[in-house]
């Protein structure tokens, strides 16, 4: 059980405030700047009920419940190390950095000063004119210097940050759009102000609700043991987001040398510099360890992971370490930064991850993974054109339920990494693969409503026309080029609806490519209107797939009959573009 010495109520200014000990985010525990456009919203939109209430007068509202920090505060250490809360506080002190330059802004001498005194309360100052800056919260290694440069270190002769520093990692990026978000939101609300007079009286309002209105409760632990303890029953109750931190916690928790937290450090920060969202940090994880181990679900990630390394670091002898792991770690985030991207540098593989990505088909990610740790990509180009066609028969054409795919695919993931052969593996992925007259039935009848994976689908049709027509001339298929466009349209004019429009709008018959943006006002015409876009494009999964005879022209209606038709004839197609577990055996 975690000791805590006390839980006290704390402002934010007895917090992050001069004359109150430094609040330091350790290296070797939290996570990076992560709030979002939707977490900086809400906290402004909270902000500005909790003011406006405030200035009421009523009692009731004379302060705003944060929530609560964990702190290690031991006897012989100056300072607080902030192991939960950092979000709110960072979040909070660029929100005061705003206040400040919009003060230095306005040029008056009460505004100058009011934006100096900000600075050297709440932000950070100096003693002397020779003596270095102190900052009243210090983030982390891999967000401090950037934080520094572009909050804290502020001139008073200039109102401005260095901003030499580029943002290199999610975490910056992020802080930077909290700045900006929450100094449009400022500037936005000024502007009901007639006179600077008043203006000065709002961001001197607004900084008081911040500074004496905003409460926390300080939980304090005398060692990093307790405070992880504290941090996790918080943080780990259905947080997906917070999975990466506490692994990173706990790694640090079980380092037995410096050598072995800065081996986890290392690791981090390739995870922090190779992925250029948090979200795909989250995934790597959990797909690193679905590679490793088979399936294990996102809300019980960190559980998983904790139990399972524990049993290995703490073995007299220890055969497997923290070192080890983060190594493994490091060195897989490379591979699977190759593998999201399609950069892996072999074209025939890369061409085939962009076909993963264009699906959306990630529960191929840990068996790509687990099998790029041993084979070259040129090895593994049967696998991944297997499991593209096991994906594209089962989910996107078959609509099956994808837990079983996901069973399957993770387990003989597991296999490989536990040492399985590829061709193994490569047979058992042929052998689940729908047959073809089961794809085929499943194909004639196949809606497709996601834009994405329609458009992945005919671009496919598309490069088998081409090949079968000996066309060699490039069409770039990619998004943005080309769009999705409903024959039949998605809101036709009255009288040409069909009797049961959901059922026919997103079926595949029904849908095409055309290059460039959709014409909204010529999608949703009658067929007449528009039979010259198919008839002269340059796709020939337009020009030449029969699309006429959706349209009855004798009666001027469109034709359920017509798109059955056509789709019955794009199944024909499908069957060869992904090939069953039979066909390859036969070469096909």
């Amino acid at each position: 059980m975690a000791i805590i010495k006390q839980a006290a109520r704390q402002t934010l200014g007895q917090l992050i405030g001069a004359n109150n000990p430094v609040v330091t985010v350790p290296d070797d525990s939290q996570r990076q700047y992560a709030w979002t456009k939707k977490e900086v919203d809400v906290f402004w939109s909270d902000i500005e009920k909790f003011k406006e209430a405030r200035e009421s007068g009523r009692e009731s509202a004379s302060e705003y419940f944060i929530g609560p920090v964990v702190t290690i505060t031991a006897d012989s250490v100056q300072g607080r190390s902030l192991l939960d809360g950092q979000q709110r506080l960072t979040t909070s002190t660029i929100l005061i950095a705003v206040i400040r330059d919009i003060l230095w802004g306005m040029k008056s001498p009460e505004s100058i000063s009011s934006a100096n005194n900000i600075q050297r309360d709440y932000i950070a100052r100096k003693s002397g004119r020779k003596e270095p800056m102190e900052y009243f919260l210090v983030l982390s290694l891999f967000d401090r210097d950037f934080f520094r440069d572009n909050i804290q270190d502020w001139s008073e002769i200039t109102g401005e940050c260095p901003r030499i520093e580029s943002p290199t990692r999610p975490s910056h990026k992020l802080m930077l759009d909290a700045y900006s978000n929450f100094r449009s939101k400022i500037a936005a609300r000024l502007q009901a102000y007639p006179d600077d007079e008043a203006r000065l009286d709002y961001l001197d309002s607004l900084r008081e609700c911040l500074i004496n209105g905003l409460v926390f409760v300080e939980i304090q632990t005398p060692s990093s043991s307790d405070a992880n303890e504290v941090f996790e029953t918080i943080n780990s109750r259905g947080k997906d987001l917070s999975t990466v931190d506490l692994v990173r916690n706990f790694l640090m928790e079980k380092s037995r040398s410096d050598h072995e937290k800065s081996r986890v450090n290392d690791a981090w920060r390739s995870l922090l510099d190779g992925f250029d969202r948090r979200e795909e940090i989250e995934k790597f994880l959990r797909h690193f360890w679905v590679s490793k181990h088979g399936d294990v679900r996102s809300h019980s990630l960190y559980a998983t992971i904790r139990k399972d390394l524990s049993g290995h670091f703490d073995k007299r002898p220890q055969e497997y370490g923290v070192g080890a792991f983060s190594a493994e770690l490091e060195g897989a985030a490379g591979r699977y930064a190759e593998l999201i991207t399609g950069s892996t540098g072999d074209v025939n593989f890369d061409a085939s991850l962009g076909e993963v990505k264009a699906m959306s088909a990630d529960a191929l990610y840990p068996l790509l993974l687990a099998a790029s740790g041993r084979f070259t990509y040129s090895e593994l180009q049967t696998l991944i054109d297997a499991s593209i066609s096991y994906y594209v028969r089962w989910t996107v054409v078959g609509r099956r339920e994808s837990t079983l795919l996901e069973e399957n695919v993770f387990g003989v993931a597991k296999e490989l990494s536990r040492g399985a052969s590829l061709d193994g593996v490569i047979q058992k992925v042929l052998g689940w693969i729908p047959d073809d007259d089961t794809f085929e039935a499943d194909f004639r009848d196949a809606s497709i409503p996601k834009s994405s994976q329609a458009r992945y689908l005919l671009a496919k049709v598309e490069q088998y026309l081409r090949i079968q027509n000996d066309v060699h001339e490039e069409v770039v298929l990619g998004d943005g080029k080309v769009h999705v466009e409903n024959i039949y349209p998605q809101k036709p004019e009255k009288e040409l609806l069909l009797e049961d429009h959901d059922a026919w709008v997103s079926r595949m018959g029904n849908l095409t490519l055309l290059a460039g943006k959709r014409n909204q006002s010529l999608s949703a015409v009658a067929f007449p209107q528009k039979a010259h876009l198919y008839s002269s494009s340059a796709l020939m999964v337009s020009s030449h797939t029969n699309i006429e005879e959706l349209w009855d022209g004798q009666i001027g209606q469109w034709r359920v009959e017509g798109i059955e038709a056509r789709q019955a004839a794009l199944a024909e197609i499908a069957l060869e573009v992904w090939p069953s577990g039979s066909r390859w055996a036969h070469g096909g």
